[in-house]
């Protein structure tokens, strides 16, 4: 990729492009990475108006960063917790949720071993008291296996602010009605992607992109554009780049 990349940064320039340090190679690269996911994780910020799992393009284009975090850990602190929730610590690698689930301490038509599974509800702050008292929307669980609780986003413990004190998983918060409890929480997610590293010195120090490869010739495509906006060279565009086509 930063051969590919510094081969059509020098067709951009007609004086011919310096040359570039593996790790301005590595910052731009990684800094087009995330723009890619950005860009198309979000059928608002691309042209074709596709995001995430709405086409097989998006699916498989991002399908590298989706990970399962199962049997997640309840956090050591529960302090600032609302009325009948527990806070959850997410994956170190978490960026965001596509699928939740979560057990609880109430048996499958009493069974001896089987306990439910709910789904999880993603609400905001001012959600919870408007639907506290809504019977279609409020946490709840039946004894058949059906059942809902609420989940809300929430700080880290340590915010990481202070270099000294490092960073605390993030966390989630779900909340139940008060007659059962949570016992486990399940997530699927999309993780936050690792950068693209340029080491032609020590090859044992060289990261990939970690996206599908069918995502690469875009990414460096952007990367040209965000490589000539550094150094404020001015874009020369013959045809449609990738990015605009994908």
């Amino acid at each position: 990729m930063a051969n590919e990349l510094e081969l059509r940064l020098d067709r951009s320039d007609s004086f011919g492009s310096p040359g570039y340090e593996d790790f301005e190679l590595s910052s731009v690269l990684t800094e087009a990475q995330e723009s890619y996911v950005k860009r198309f994780i979000s059928e608002l910020n691309n042209r074709k108006l596709q995001g995430f799992e709405e086409t097989e393009i998006r699916s498989q284009g991002l399908s590298a960063l989706i990970k399962r975090g199962t049997s997640l850990t309840t956090s050591a602190s529960q302090t600032d917790v609302i009325t009948n929730g527990k806070f959850f610590d997410l994956p170190t690698d978490f960026m965001y949720a596509i699928y939740e689930e979560a057990v609880i301490d109430k048996l499958l038509c009493n069974t001896v071993d089987t306990y439910i599974k709910v789904s999880v509800r993603p609400v905001s702050h001012d959600e919870i008291s408007r639907f506290a008292f809504n019977k279609y929307k409020k946490p709840y669980y039946k004894n058949y296996g059906k059942g809902m609780v609420w989940r809300l986003v929430f700080s880290r413990f340590t915010d990481g602010i202070n270099p000294a004190t490092p960073a605390t998983n993030k966390r989630h918060q779900l909340i139940t009605d008060g007659t059962f409890n949570i016992t486990g929480y399940s997530i699927s997610y999309l993780k936050n992607p690792d950068n693209i590293v340029v080491d032609r010195t020590t090859p044992a120090n060289r990261r990939n992109c970690i996206l599908d490869e069918s995502t690469h010739n875009t990414i460096i495509d952007i990367a040209v554009d965000l490589m000539m906006n550094r150094v404020k060279e001015q874009k020369v565009s013959n045809i449609e780049g990738l990015k605009d086509l994908e």
